[in-house]
C-alpha cells in the first residue's frame, strides 16, 4: 500500500511539474520585438474618411504589465471625438496575436492577427449589430518608413469584399 502511495505521489508531482513548466513557457510568449520597437512612442496622424472628410489623431504605444502587452492609446482630434485604448499582445494559451479594444462609446471588441509580417499587421474581428447583422472588420497597420505608418479601417458584410471606413498616415514625434 505504501509503495502505491509513493508511485501516485511521484506521478502527481510529475504532472504538476509539467503544468508549471508549460505555464512558464506560456508566460514567455511575447509580441515580435520588431513590432514593439517600431510602434513604441508617440505619433501624430492625418487622413480621411471614405467620404473624403478629414480626420486627424494622436496615438501612443507603450509596454505594460511586465512587457506582456503593448498599450495603444488613440485620440481623435476635434471635430471628431473617438477615443480608444487597446491592448496588443500574444495570448498565453493559444499563442495567437490578439488585440482588445475599448472605446469612449462603451464599445469593446477583440481582434486576432497572424502578427507583424513584412512591416504589416492586420487585426481582424467580427461583430453583430441589430441594424446590420453580422459584419467583419479589420485594422491594417502598415509601415511606410522608419518613422511612419498607415492605419486603415475597413468593414465587410461577407469577409471577402472590403470597404474603407477611414485611413490615417502617422509620423513619429521626437
Amino acid at each position: 500500500m505504501r509503495d502505491k502511495k509513493i508511485v501516485w505521489t511521484a506521478m502527481l508531482a510529475t504532472v504538476m511539474l509539467i503544468g508549471v513548466s508549460g505555464s512558464a513557457q506560456n508566460k514567455s510568449l511575447r509580441a515580435d520585438t520588431a513590432l514593439l520597437n517600431f510602434f513604441a512612442g508617440r505619433w501624430s496622424g492625418e487622413g480621411a474618411f471614405s467620404n473624403g472628410a478629414k480626420i486627424a489623431a494622436e496615438v501612443s504605444f507603450s509596454l505594460s504589465l511586465d512587457s506582456s502587452w503593448l498599450v495603444y492609446e488613440h485620440r481623435d482630434r476635434l471635430p471628431n471625438n473617438w477615443k480608444a485604448t487597446s491592448y496588443w499582445g500574444v495570448d498565453g494559451v493559444s499563442g495567437r496575436f490578439v488585440a482588445y479594444c475599448f472605446d469612449n462609446f462603451q464599445g469593446h471588441r477583440s481582434f486576432e492577427s497572424n502578427g507583424w509580417r513584412n512591416g504589416r499587421l492586420i487585426l481582424s474581428g467580427q461583430g453583430w449589430l441589430p441594424s446590420v447583422g453580422l459584419y467583419f472588420e479589420h485594422f491594417i497597420y502598415e509601415r511606410t518608413g522608419e518613422k511612419s505608418f498607415k492605419m486603415s479601417y475597413e468593414t465587410s458584410r461577407d469577409g471577402i469584399s472590403w470597404q474603407v471606413g477611414d485611413w490615417l498616415v502617422f509620423r513619429k514625434e521626437g
